[in-house]
């Protein structure tokens, strides 16, 4: 009795990049690959203020949300670009060029009302003078309605 020999499964992507390839001839995928290497390349707390606009002709427009951090990512650009070089593994992306521009909103999740514990009833000592109980009961009551 013969045994088949399995195949080793192989990777999605390597299948579907030659295909791409032939679709994308003229490079529009780029700013998909770029959009998706730029967190990694440049860091989290870069990419939470930046944001890629563009991909045309081989200039990245990045969208930036500060004139400090264009002059910062300004002196950056070098080393930017040579991260970027060797995540992408080509050329699509051969300058940068940073602009001042307002980020969209990312969603952020919704927080839960948290339910909290009833709050008891506080029972006062015997207290003789009238106003200074009216004060005591007036600053429990306050401390009953006030948020925690």
């Amino acid at each position: 009795m013969k045994r088949k020999r399995l195949k080793i499964p192989e990777r999605l992507s390597a299948t579907l990049q030659p295909i791409l390839d032939r679709l994308d001839a003229e490079g529009h995928f780029g700013i998909v690959k770029l959009m998706k290497v730029w967190p990694d390349v440049v860091g989290e707390t870069i990419a939470r203020r930046t944001e890629i606009q563009s991909l045309k002709f081989h200039t990245a427009v990045v969208k930036v949300s500060g004139a400090m951090w264009i002059q910062e990512l300004n002196l950056m650009k070098a080393q930017i670009l040579a991260r970027l070089s060797r995540a992408l593994g080509d050329d699509t992306v051969r300058e940068v060029r940073f602009v001042k521009g307002t980020l969209r909103r990312r969603q952020r999740p919704r927080l839960r009302a948290v339910a909290r514990e009833t709050r008891r009833f506080v029972d006062l000592p015997e207290l003789k003078d009238p106003e200074l109980r009216r004060a005591f009961e007036s600053l429990i009551e306050a401390w009953g309605r006030a948020s925690r």
